[in-house]
């Protein structure tokens, strides 16, 4: 019997207004999670990303009728769900409503309106702000920008949480940027998904251990999350230059469509993987167009070969064929390093996915398996196959440390007084089900879960009780 888990890393922010059962989360054993990480939340949306988020959700029948934290919480207020759910508020969101997709800092004027939004959202409820310095626009932000907003986020008691900038090649002058935006700042810093991508980089890992440990000596306040898996998720525009993705989705068209200008982004894109030649490591999980399925699943090299064309090609076609609307599954990481980042004391447990459900429209698609099995994947793969983690460390990290770090009053522990939010399972048959091949497969070994003391899983099978709250900072 343990406390509900929380999932301090999702990226639920539009498809909980879909799905309100939350089927891969709760039956994962998760009671809460936390939306509007790496940068991106739902809101503020500028008009331009208003109006792309209308039709891209239009095949849900989803109708977004809000602009601000304010309208976005009155609608989340109003709508079922079987999870409480907390958001942060994202850093390229901000950027995106005040200054665009434009490549440069901000104006004076400009800095002081993305503070006003910052300030409104954190007090219509937002838990923090959350930064994707890979992403645009996020990663036309400098260092001081950062600081001068989490000066904000700090002063309100908030969390920053940060996909950092690199995290392969320039993974360790990465984490220097977010130590030091928190040393500044003085905010409380959780960096998103700790990682080392890329073969290359693996060996790494000893050196980033050695500067989280000094910073937590010094005194900065900083945690990391990461998922059990060795595969990263993201959308298929992170494969190019970072200029081309300057002016935004329209932009980025123009210049893959333009001849000489697509020739010299693929030539920058073989550059960057001149050392990773194994093109069938990126898979593609899902893309937008409905006739066009069957390339889920399928990597790139494979799509290369059956339609005759170099991998780039296959990359610069899908992004216009799709209009960026492409998501990949990356294979670039290393299990002997996953299995030493996990029992770091000041790492959380984190899907870093979004919810799923084996039917309706959220069963589309092969997105990666953590949207099913990160929690029971945890506790039986990693506590009773492997024993890198003991069963009380592993529930501290699911439960008590991200409860902590995220300041959620009376939740996190079994105790008397707090919200009865508590998973049950069976220690000796959890298991995660879902795979990479398979993805939509609920786990097995949860047998009960409450939320807000209301029975929401019963002997494996969801209730169908919506008793989640809104969690507000």
């Amino acid at each position: 019997v343990a406390p509900g888990f929380i999932d301090i890393h999702s990226h639920s922010d539009f498809l909980c207004l879909i799905e309100p059962k939350s089927p891969s989360k709760v039956l994962d054993g998760v009671t809460t999670e936390i939306c509007g990480n790496c940068g991106s939340s739902p809101f503020p949306l500028s008009e331009k990303t208003y109006q792309r988020k209308q039709e891209g959700y239009k095949k849900y029948d989803l109708e977004i009728d809000w602009q601000n934290a304010k309208g976005f919480f009155k609608r989340l207020e109003v709508t079922p769900s079987s999870i409480n759910r907390g958001f942060l508020v994202g850093h390229g969101s901000l950027r995106d409503f005040i200054i665009g997709y434009e490549n440069r800092p901000p104006a004076k004027e400009e800095l002081s309106r993305m503070e006003k939004e910052l300030i409104k959202a954190l007090e219509s409820g937002a838990l923090g702000m959350s930064s994707g310095l890979i992403y645009p626009p996020g990663c036309f932000a400098s260092k001081a920008e950062l600081v001068e907003l989490c000066k904000i986020v700090a002063r309100k008691g908030g969390v920053y949480t940060t996909h950092m900038r690199d995290e392969g090649d320039g993974v360790l002058e990465a984490i220097g940027e977010a130590l030091e935006v928190a040393r500044q700042s003085g905010v409380s810093l959780e960096i998103s998904h700790l990682k080392t991508a890329g073969q290359r980089n693996w060996p790494k890992l000893g050196s980033m251990i050695k500067l989280l440990e000094e910073a937590l000596s010094e005194g900065i306040r900083v945690s990391c999350d990461r998922y059990p898996y060795t595969a990263a998720a993201t959308d298929l525009g992170v494969l190019l230059p970072r200029w081309v993705q300057e002016g935004g989705v329209d932009k980025v068209m123009e210049r893959l469509t333009n001849p000489p200008t697509r020739k010299k982004i693929a030539q920058e894109i073989l550059e960057g993987r001149r050392q990773q030649n194994n093109w069938d490591s990126i898979v593609i999980s899902a893309v937008h167009s409905p006739n066009r399925k069957e390339l889920e699943g399928k990597g790139l090299g494979q799509l290369a070969t059956l339609w005759g064309k170099s991998p780039v090609d296959v990359v610069l076609d899908l992004l216009v064929e799709e209009k960026c609307r492409a998501w990949i599954l990356l294979f670039s990481m290393s299990e002997e390093n996953l299995e030493k980042i996990l029992p770091l004391p000041f790492v959380c447990v984190g899907s870093d996915s979004s919810l799923r459900a084996r039917e309706g429209p959220l069963s589309e698609g092969k997105p990666h398996p953590r949207a099913y099995g990160t929690f029971s994947r945890i506790l039986g793969r990693y506590v009773r196959e492997k024993g890198v983690l003991s069963m009380e460390g592993a529930v501290h990290k699911m439960t008590g440390l991200p409860a902590r770090k995220l300041g959620l009053k009376e939740r996190g522990l079994l105790k008397e007084g707090y919200f009865a939010d508590i998973t049950i399972f069976d220690p000796g048959k959890i298991t995660d089900r879902a795979t990479y091949q398979e993805p939509h497969n609920y786990s097995a070994g949860i047998e009960y879960v409450f939320v807000n003391g209301r029975l929401t899983v019963d002997k494996g099978q969801h209730t169908g009780a919506l008793g989640g709250l809104v969690l507000k900072r």
